[in-house]
């Protein structure tokens, strides 16, 4: 794998002009720091491509171990590849290494705390596992972080399977403000409503006392 990313860089240091070799006939001159910043940008995004190629080349083989270790290097290269995080994650998971898949959703919910991608992904794993409450953390981050409408829902479902009707007849008022036509938000509204009704209880948000406990 060195061998492969010593490769790689230096095909991409020729293409962007950064090799020695190129300045046999030229003066050297200096590299504005805007430009530097732009060719090593490129070099990363470059090199991070190629070996994400070839990660889907061991993922077709069934070789996770493989694609898992190109993926952690891909995420040291640029910590903001978030597929990178999520699909190794998953498949850590897949293969009971659940302590390794939340280290990585968590590596990269710290590099990238203000994806909504990381923290739905991250909430997944915990609804796979049937850990409503701690799905509904990572979904409620996922919606703060501007999540698109259809990955809104998983917020006020994680609630409702954990038994926090109230609080997930709440998320679906909000998200239907949102999203005033959304179909999905309305049928769950019903639901709610007439569930909570039936139990004697009206489905408004509970008064908040000041100063209790």
């Amino acid at each position: 794998m060195m061998r492969l990313i010593g490769g790689v860089l230096l095909l991409v240091l020729c293409s962007t002009g950064l090799w020695a070799g190129e300045a046999v006939e030229e003066e050297p001159r200096p590299v504005p720091a805007a430009e530097a910043l732009q060719r090593t940008a490129e070099a990363r995004d470059f090199l991070t491509d190629m070996l994400w190629m070839h990660t889907e080349r061991f993922w077709h083989s069934g070789r996770w171990d493989e694609c898992i270790r190109i993926s952690r290097q891909i995420t040291q290269l640029d910590p903001h590849f978030i597929e990178a995080y999520t699909g190794a994650a998953w498949m850590l998971w897949s293969m009971d290494r659940d302590d390794e898949a939340i280290e990585m959703y968590r590596g990269g919910v710290e590099a990238n705390p203000e994806s909504h991608e990381i923290y739905h992904e991250f909430g997944m794993y915990y609804w796979h596992e049937h850990d409503w409450e701690a799905a509904a953390e990572q979904f409620r981050k996922s919606v703060e972080n501007g999540a698109p409408q259809y990955r809104q829902h998983m917020l006020p479902n994680a609630l409702e399977r954990a038994g926090r009707t109230q609080e997930a007849l709440q998320e679906w008022r909000a998200l239907l403000t949102r999203f005033p036509d959304d179909p999905i938000a309305k049928r769950h509204i019903e639901a709610l409503e007439k569930e909570l009704k039936e139990k004697g209880e009206s489905g408004e948000p509970v008064p908040t006392v000041l100063g209790a406990g």
